[in-house]
């Protein structure tokens, strides 16, 4: 279902770039990551790093006012794990090293109240997503590494302000809720996958274009981005159970780059 619908506005995004004014965008993307997951009793294990050392690129296409909207960025890099084991749960009594590759794209229409004559524009989005997280976590001496993917698709709600300081300058702030659906986790250790519970989260954003004459600008962005995830479904092992727990991400995201606007 979410593939099919992707492969639709696919195809009506590119369509509409025949029909209208667009941008298209790359940039350079650095990420300081911050992953969380606890229990009732504190914290279970943490993934953070500082800027540096997960690093991408975003492509995206956009209209200057009213259609169809593209986004896709993929990021790999690696984050210190704080954690326990199954002998010692004990958060700290465990650390080793984990390499995170993030994926995600973003197909949807956007309608911008306001247009050229005006130097307030407010841009109006509704989407569909899909966002991937494998997490490979290191093994050490006497244990074990092993994989956890991340995915869902999720519908996507954004407003924005843009204001025009000058014929080069234009600064935004942009706001998006996003609420998941079939959210899951696979993990290769007991080869289990996870129904995730609630997942929901918000993204804020803020633009700044430098326009170079009419056609290049040199964009600059920072992003912060949260997700919650509920503890999710449990799966009897003997006579153990082994769940999901509750987690938390709080990423953030410095990009630099170049558009193109036709």
């Amino acid at each position: 279902m979410l593939s099919r619908c992707i492969a639709t506005l696919t195809f009506l995004s590119i369509s509409s770039l025949f029909a209208g004014h667009y941008s298209m965008a790359l940039r350079g993307d650095t990420t300081k990551f911050d992953y969380t997951e606890k229990n009732s009793n504190g914290l279970l294990d943490t993934e953070k790093t500082n800027y540096g050392n997960i690093n991408g690129l975003t492509l995206s296409i956009d209209p200057q006012y009213h259609g169809f909207y593209s986004r896709v960025s993929t990021s790999k890099g690696d984050t210190d794990y704080v954690g326990g084991t199954n002998l010692n749960p004990t958060y700290g009594s465990y650390r080793t090293t984990t390499t995170n590759t993030l994926t995600n794209y973003e197909l949807g229409y956007k309608v911008t109240i306001g247009e050229s004559r005006n130097r307030l524009e407010v841009p109006v989005m509704v989407g569909i997503g899909y966002r991937r997280w494998l997490r490979q976590l290191h093994g050490t001496a006497g244990v074990s590494g092993y994989d956890e993917l991340y995915d869902w698709g999720y519908y996507n709600f954004g407003i924005g302000l843009h204001y025009d300081f000058s014929s080069n300058i234009n600064l935004g702030v942009d706001a998006s809720y996003r609420k998941a659906f079939n959210s899951q986790m696979h993990e290769n250790f007991y080869g289990y996958t996870f129904d995730l519970k609630n997942v929901h989260g918000y993204t804020i954003s803020v633009p700044l274009e430098l326009k170079l004459d009419q056609r290049w600008s040199i964009l600059g962005m920072y992003n912060y981005e949260y997700w919650n995830i509920n503890e999710s479904n449990h799966i009897a092992r003997g006579l153990l159970e082994i769940w999901e727990p509750d987690s938390e991400t709080k990423n953030e995201t410095f990009s630099l780059g170049l558009k193109y606007s036709f």
